[in-house]
């Protein structure tokens, strides 16, 4: 196989050029030293060759250091060279740049932040624009729309990206081109878009997808699909990030190799089945580079494009030699486009999940197959496609990749094993139903609307198992430094014993055993639907019971109302999307996922900032709208959003009462410059929220004389001291009071005068309870929270 061996020299030489420093010219002169002493051997002592049987038989292996030493030529070569023409010639300067470029990539938009790659025109360093050359990543403010191809000036300090021991963001960068960062920058728009047509196109396709995937489904499934689908997985919370990577599944939500090497097996196995083996891995390869066109075409899904399609053709063909000589000629395509791409975690999870597959698929279903048989004496075809597809597969892809996982991430996930067989039946279900209703709605929204309802459960059931299994104690080992050396041991044992090992060769599948499979998994799937559809209607069609819920969005206040009639009411959201988002998802109703109303009771920046990307989810009915609009960017944003929508907008005033029916009511019992005060009131329960509390605004209230009693309490302001005296308290006598705050909070909240005040109360905190929902018949009150009693 000359092919893999001359591949993994020239790979193995670009290693040994990032750890030598030499000249190209060094590295040229030794290859071509080496070539000449090949053409002198062969042509001179061709009989001495003769005598090593190996290299009779092998004579290429003569010209492996040839190749050696032109991988590290060839990876010298690949490095920028960093003069005044190049971007990165004006790093760690003292001062600020003006520098013009047009966007490279569409916006990666964060919680907190929006990055941008930014392709350079021209620098100002002060005596006017240079022309230079490279990329630099650009953190811009938030809640600023960008799209591919745009041109922007930007001003800022551009920096070298940071590195420490436990991540090099400066290598992280360097592998996508990128060797300069401007942390904090203003963006100036400018005319004139630099983007290619076609690609322009998909992007904007791309984006529309986007924005219907979040119409059709609610988080945290919007997120999933998202992810899944497109490979943005930015909406998703960390915390629930997390339980994916502690789980082993974080490759599900993420276009990888390893996913769709997984994927592109199973749905290998399902157009088989309804055609033939050559027709359904054709049907599948189309599919999976249809797929990577639609989503954007970037290097990381056309390197998973191509390590799934590999995996197939290696089955197809049933010859493993063919599988690693293909695998390992894009491996060598892949350095040869980017040299650095071979410490590129993703290529390296891609390209040992896929040797997994074309090693040990066939082999390890083989095994299983035999086992089932000579357990069962009746028919477990069945049976055994079912194991072999969902659990086996997934097995073979594991075995190879662990290492690699442990290495990076210092993790390995014990429930992995257990959590994946789970999960990855109903991928193809996600990907298909789910992409199905996306693409389906942009022609026919109802009809799509229809596919979307079917295709929740998948997600839905998704995110539940992953987060049960995130729950089982000591489920993931953390591990600390792990050496490289140590999994190069790893994978050198594991391949000689595979390649001296005597593959199975039987095959057990028939015909009549895959109609049954698929007839028998289609009456399942339809029963599961109905089941987990049903289920989470009822568990978001209310309860008969009025529920204010405190959700967790850090040191801000987003205040959920449901009202037993069904009403949605949120009051202010706080400053993440992604967990505003998730929080709403999970509580809305399954089949009209709206608002009634938007209560903006506060127009300050970490009150709203996570607003402007959700209302484009879930829109109000209607705004009451309480705050100067100029106190932030967000709510400048909010403010022309309900204007271009059309959205009606009520402005509050003092004494001003929503009817909620039922006897429930929102009354505005203060309204100023910075936001109002709200009480809640729902037969003879009380709950006053004074988010936005300004100066003066307690005297005009005497302190809560003019108020009474409450059950509940919201402190203002995160627990900030001048925004709640104990005056307040002695007045109110709250039964319960809320604190909504971030842990660890930034600013030191909240202040310890006024835990202090509030020694002798029930006191529960986002930061430690999580959510806190108080649900209510109008006389007693149940709370429940998120963790702990």
């Amino acid at each position: 196989m000359p092919l893999i061996w001359i591949s993994l020299s020239f790979i193995a030489g670009i290693v040994l050029a990032s750890l030598l420093t030499l000249p190209a010219w060094a590295w040229i002169l030794l290859s071509s030293f080496l070539f000449l002493l090949f053409l002198l051997v062969r042509s001179r002592y061709s009989s001495l060759i003769s005598r090593f049987s190996f290299l009779a038989s092998s004579p290429f292996l003569l010209t492996l250091p040839i190749f050696f030493f032109l991988g590290s030529a060839y990876y010298q070569l690949r490095q920028p060279n960093i003069d005044a023409f190049h971007i990165a010639f004006y790093n760690d300067r003292e001062y600020e740049l003006l520098i013009s470029g047009s966007l490279s990539e569409p916006p990666d938009y964060r919680d907190n932040y929006t990055n941008l790659k930014l392709k350079v025109e021209a620098v100002d360093t002060g005596d006017g624009d240079l022309p230079v050359s490279g990329f630099i990543l650009v953190r811009a403010a938030r809640n600023q729309v960008y799209e591919y191809g745009q041109r922007v000036r930007v001003r800022g300090e551009l920096k070298t990206p940071p590195e420490d021991e436990e991540f090099s963001y400066r290598d992280y960068l360097a592998r996508e081109g990128i060797h300069s960062y401007m942390s904090k920058a203003e963006v100036t728009e400018l005319p004139g878009n630099e983007g290619g047509i076609l690609t322009s196109l998909v992007y904007k396709l791309k984006t529309k997808l986007l924005e219907k995937t979040y119409r059709l489904y609610h988080d945290p499934e919007a997120s999933l699909f998202a992810g899944i689908l497109f490979g943005v997985d930015t909406g998703l919370t960390r915390e629930l990030q997390n339980a994916f990577k502690n789980t082993g599944t974080a490759h599900i939500i993420a276009i990888s190799g390893f996913n769709i090497a997984i994927i592109a097996g199973i749905f290998f196995s399902i157009f088989r089945n309804l055609t033939n083996e050559r027709l359904g891995a054709l049907i599948a390869i189309v599919g999976i580079f249809l797929y990577a066109f639609l989503v954007g075409g970037d290097a990381a899904v056309i390197r998973a494009a191509f390590m799934g399609s590999i995996s197939l053709l290696a089955r197809q063909l049933g010859r493993r030699s063919m599988g690693m000589n293909a695998l390992m000629a894009v491996a060598l395509i892949m350095a040869l486009i980017n040299p650095l791409v071979i410490w590129d975690v993703g290529f390296q999870l891609s390209f040992f999940a896929t040797l997994g597959l074309i090693l040990y698929a066939e082999p390890f279903s083989n095994f299983t197959a035999n086992l089932i048989a000579k357990i069962s004496k009746h028919d477990t075809s069945v049976f055994t496609r079912v194991i072999n597809e969902n659990v086996i597969l997934t097995l073979a892809a594991q075995l190879t990749t662990i290492p690699i996982m442990a290495y990076h991430f210092k993790r390995i996930s014990l429930i992995s094993f257990i959590a994946n067989p789970f999960i990855l039946p109903v991928q193809p279900a996600v990907m298909i139903v789910g992409g199905l209703a996306v693409f389906t709605s942009l022609i026919i929204q109802p009809l799509g609307q229809l596919i979307a309802w079917a295709a929740w459960p998948f997600a839905a059931y998704t995110i539940r198992v992953v987060e049960f299994f995130n729950r089982v104690p000591n489920g993931t080992i953390f591990l600390g430094d792990s050496f490289a050396w140590l999994v190069s041991a790893f994978y050198i044992a594991l391949l000689l014993v595979t390649f001296n090992w005597s593959a199975i060769k039987n095959r057990l599948q028939s015909l009549a055993g895959s109609l049954r499979a698929v007839a028998l998994t289609l009456i399942f799937a339809a029963m599961f639907v109905c089941m987990v559809v049903l289920w989470r209607s009822a568990s978001t069609a209310g309860d008969g019971q009025f529920h204010i819920t405190f959700l967790e969005v850090g040191s801000a206040d987003a205040v959920l109302i449901q009202t037993p009639e069904g009403r949605n009411i949120l009051v202010n959201g706080g400053a993440s999307t992604s967990e505003l988002s998730d929080e709403l998802g999970r509580r809305l109703p399954f089949f009209s996922p709206k608002l009634d109303w938007l209560i903006i009771a506060s127009t300050q920046e970490e009150q709203v900032s996570a607003l402007p990307r959700v209302i484009e989810r879930y829109p109000p009915d209607n705004v009451l709208w309480s705050g100067n609009v100029q106190a932030s960017f967000s709510a400048q944003l909010l403010d022309k959003y309900f204007a271009d929508h059309e959205i009606p907008v009520n402005r509050a005033e003092a004494g001003q009462r929503l009817e909620l029916g039922d006897g429930a009511f929102i009354e505005v019992q203060a309204a100023g410059p910075r936001g109002s005060v709200l009480l809640i009131q729902y037969g003879s329960f009380r709950a006053l929220l004074p988010i936005g509390v300004s100066e003066g605004t307690y005297e005009s209230m005497e302190y809560g004389n003019v108020i009474g009693a409450v059950d509940v309490l919201l402190l203002a302001d995160a627990g900030y001291a001048p925004s709640n005296p104990p005056d307040i308290f002695e007045n109110l006598n709250p039964r319960l009071v809320v604190l909504d705050v971030a842990a660890g909070d930034p600013n030191g909240l909240p202040s310890e005068e006024v835990l202090d005040a509030l020694a002798e109360y029930s006191l529960l905190r986002t930061d430690r309870s999580g959510w806190i929902d108080i649900s209510t018949d109008g006389v007693e009150m149940l709370v429940t929270v998120e963790h702990g009693e």
